[in-house]
């Protein structure tokens, strides 16, 4: 995921019956913030009736993805689908670019949404149609914006949005392209594969760049020498998911970069400033490119990431080939992957290996990036050790009920490690504060696992009688605590709902409430 969080996730088909005795919501009605971004998704649909032509040959069944909308306040929001799952009814006062729109409100609660909201989301399996046979459907989650201590913001506007709903629908577009999938191994690198990795970011910077193929035609040769040194040592099936993941995530935002390069030279469109304050018609569009370049060249140098770079590696190959070599969208099609079009389309020959090496002497200073890699992979080595052997009372806290990303909310300036699903802050992870939920860990270390779960231990229960103290309003029958103050010797929690399971030297909080 990336902000907007864009994790595309494949999950079993979720087969849920049609509605019976909907309730009667005919008297509620969609607050503004809920309405700009329907009216933006509308947005991105009348651009891609426009453009999407362009990103592929034959793209033109995105209105047959519903979008599932989820709110704070309890609030979902249904659009297109053919058969909507028990709990959603009509809402006839809206239709999105013709498509139907269902709402239900069974969950409400006080929360008041409001912009600017950030939006995260992913593909899945969503009810079935009238058919019965399972529909696939584009899951947003849309969350108040949390500070970004960098100071960026543009992922809050309307224009990221709709480049949001723009990536989406292509990955539901993609199972066309290429049926093919593999599966979701957690691939950590190490010394050769991070410094190959960078060398191939550089040279895909580069090869942009340049202003005549002749000047780039070596750099992208460079990337596929590269690419060659990265994948020794990784077998097969490594490298299919590799690549897999590459065309994926790549060729999505391929198409919001395409989209925006059409966009650059006019477009149509039915959203207003007046209609949407946070939407002003793509009027800074060099901005919103030159931030695909710059994240290209950040990501690059990162020693640890490995999945984010797909966004970039796949984009810039995808724009290198379209640029030089119209037309390789049939060789994907033939079930090729990117970086073998590329290569074939190269001619690459034995010298252009050799001289690619001595490149990477020359230009990429090979030596200085093995020293800089080096230091990354011993000190991620050194801390993981450190991590696991840490023993004591163990406190992990659960916010995967409330959908709460939490490396999102992380300090920036905080040094941190990455290994697989687990992400490792050696001095700790500071303060998380987002609607009425704060925590405050101490500077002790601190890990983040898949996303939700926040581990820390005390690795001296010694100097409390107890492993925690708790504050709470009421407790009901289920065992569910409200308005809680939860004090340890690692950290503080206040919440408005959580539940507490403990078991040996361990004891999770799930929190289950934001307000």
């Amino acid at each position: 995921m990336r902000i907007s969080i864009i994790t595309t996730v494949i999950v079993i088909t979720l087969i849920l019956p049609r509605i019976s005795g909907a309730q009667s919501q005919s008297e509620y009605t969609l607050p503004k913030p809920v309405m700009i971004e329907l009216n933006r998704l509308d947005e991105a649909y009348l651009i891609l009736d426009q453009f999407a032509e362009k990103v592929w040959t034959g793209w033109n069944d995105y209105l047959n993805f519903p979008f599932l909308m989820e709110f704070q306040d309890g609030l979902r929001v249904l659009v297109g689908h053919p058969n909507p799952p028990e709990g959603f009814v009509p809402y006839p006062q809206v239709t999105i670019h013709g498509l139907a729109v269902y709402i239900d409100t069974a969950n409400l609660n006080d929360f008041k949404v409001r912009q600017p909201l950030q939006c995260g989301g992913g593909v899945l399996g969503y009810g079935t149609d009238i058919n019965n046979q399972p529909v696939t459907i584009v899951d947003l989650n849309l969350t108040s914006a949390t500070v970004d201590p960098t100071g960026k913001t543009d992922y809050l506007e309307g224009e990221s949005h709709i480049l949001v709903f723009i990536h989406e629908l292509m990955h539901c577009y993609q199972a066309r392209i290429m049926p093919q999938m593999f599966g979701n191994l957690s691939l950590n690198p190490d010394l050769k594969h991070a410094l190959y990795s960078e060398i191939e970011g550089l040279a895909l910077h580069r090869a942009f760049e340049q202003d005549s193929p002749e000047k780039a035609i070596p750099f992208l040769k460079d990337f596929c020498v590269a690419r060659s040194y990265k994948f020794q040592g990784m077998d097969e099936y490594e490298i299919n998911q590799a690549r897999c993941d590459e065309f994926r995530e790549g060729e999505a935002v391929y198409s919001e970069v395409t989209i925006l390069e059409s966009i650059k030279n006019g477009f149509k469109s039915n959203l207003t400033t007046e209609m949407d304050p946070g939407y002003h018609r793509f009027a800074d569009i060099d901005r919103y490119l030159n931030k695909y370049i710059d994240r290209l060249r950040d990501n690059a140098g990162k020693t640890l990431e490995i999945y984010e770079k797909n966004y970039d590696y796949g984009c810039f190959e995808a724009l290198m080939l379209q640029k030089f070599f119209p037309g390789w969208q049939k060789e994907i099609e033939a079930g090729s992957w990117l970086d073998p079009v590329l290569r074939n389309k190269l001619a690459m020959k034995e010298s252009d290996s050799l001289l690619s090496l001595q490149r990477f002497q020359d230009i990429y200073r090979i030596e200085e990036l093995k020293e800089k890699h080096g230091k990354v992979i011993n000190g991620r080595n050194e801390t993981y050790r450190s991590f696991i052997s840490r023993k004591g009372q163990v406190y992990v806290i659960n916010f995967k009920p409330i959908k709460q990303y939490l490396p999102g909310l992380a300090d920036k300036l905080k040094p941190t490690y990455k290994l697989g699903l687990m992400e490792m802050f050696p001095e700790g992870i500071g303060l998380l504060k987002f609607d009425d939920i704060t925590l405050d860990v101490k500077p002790v270390p601190t890990e983040i696992n898949q996303l939700y779960y926040l581990k820390v231990v005390d690795t001296d229960p010694g100097r409390s009688e107890k492993p925690y103290s708790i504050v709470y309003q009421s407790l009901d029958e289920e065992g569910a605590y409200t308005n809680v103050t939860i004090t340890t010797p690692v950290f503080t929690l206040k919440a408005p709902k959580v539940m507490i399971r403990e078991r040996g030297n361990r004891i999770k909080i799930t929190v289950i409430s934001r307000i």
